[in-house]
């Protein structure tokens, strides 16, 4: 009884922590000023950022979202494939672009940016490092464009493709997923990764509103229904997944892992593996904080289903019982 007692006050102590820490950033800065009205009498204008990874489910959800909100739906990428927006270019479009109530971009950097009088909700995917580079050889093979990548993945078969990868651009391949979240306007595609880099991806991450895992795609749009729906006032986002060529990760790792050696060969193979392994730490953590976050807000809790569920059987088999007794 006592254990289940400290337990349930931890509960609560951490639901207050995480309930004051996930405030939105505005209402907790904004004071009145001298042409401002109170901050309780002034909604702020919501809008989203989400931070698409290339081959992380991105196109499936900017379809959802045009389906929901059609031509508030903004893709911010500068021309240059290597470019980069800064958080203060994300927040001067979004002043600039008033009918903006979504930003997709592939090249802005973390964390969301802040603007005045609007409430930023954010949202990000991450993938299984290994599923993701299967993806990627997948969808430049099927691509009818004339680039270096389309071309080699047509010449060459997987394990050539991947080598050629390691040899000339290995920024894509290794703990590609890390460097994007802790990227910063003058980072650089090609500079090694390490702890650090992915101690400040995972402070990113957690500062996210919609976080999760392309495996977990349908839970987290529940959560981003969810959010949403309260920021806009009832949206319905369709679930659809567009633009892929294999959904490799939900087969399970040893699936992954078993493919992975028959194709690439064992050295091969473990090489890719220890070249991502902090991404796969991120996916762990990208994991469990969806977990945290559809409790936080009442989407999907299992044990609360379970118990209902439960509930309602015997309800139904006391019902039964008493109608054979009378």
């Amino acid at each position: 009884v006592g254990y289940l007692y400290h337990s349930a006050v931890r509960m609560v102590d951490v639901g207050l922590y995480s309930f004051q820490s996930r405030l939105p950033r505005n209402s907790r800065r904004m004071r009145p000023g001298l042409n401002q009205r109170p901050a309780s009498r002034r909604r702020p204008r919501p809008w989203l950022i989400h931070y698409h990874i290339f081959k992380n489910a991105g196109s499936s959800f900017e379809w959802a979202l045009k389906e929901a909100f059609g031509d508030g739906v903004h893709v911010c990428d500068p021309l240059s494939a290597n470019g980069i927006l800064s958080p203060a270019q994300i927040a001067s479009y979004v002043s600039n672009h008033r009918s903006a109530k979504i930003i997709i971009s592939h090249q802005t950097v973390l964390p969301a940016p802040r603007v005045r009088g609007c409430s930023v909700i954010s949202s990000i995917l991450i993938r299984d490092p290994i599923a993701r580079i299967r993806s990627i050889y997948d969808f430049e093979r099927q691509q009818e464009t004339n680039n270096l990548g389309a071309r080699k993945a047509k010449e060459l078969d997987f394990k050539g493709y991947v080598e050629w990868r390691l040899s000339c651009s290995a920024g894509m391949f290794c703990n590609y997923q890390v460097y994007f979240c802790s990227r910063t306007k003058d980072s650089s595609p090609h500079e090694v990764i390490t702890e650090e880099h992915l101690e400040r991806a995972i402070k990113n991450l957690d500062d996210i509103d919609i976080i999760g895992t392309v495996e977990r795609y349908d839970q987290w749009l529940g959560l981003a229904q969810s959010i949403l729906s309260d920021a806009f006032s009832k949206i319905s986002l369709s679930v659809a997944h567009r633009n892929v060529t294999r959904i490799v990760g939900e087969n399970g790792h040893a699936y992954i892992l078993d493919h992975l050696i028959k194709e690439l060969g064992r050295d091969l193979a473990e090489r890719l593996l220890k070249c991502n392994h902090l991404d796969m730490r991120l996916h762990q953590v990208a994991d469990g904080l969806l977990t945290r976050r559809l409790a936080e807000h009442g989407v999907g809790v299992r044990q609360l289903d379970a118990y209902i569920k439960a509930w309602e059987d015997a309800y139904a088999r006391e019902a039964e019982k008493s109608a054979i007794g009378s």
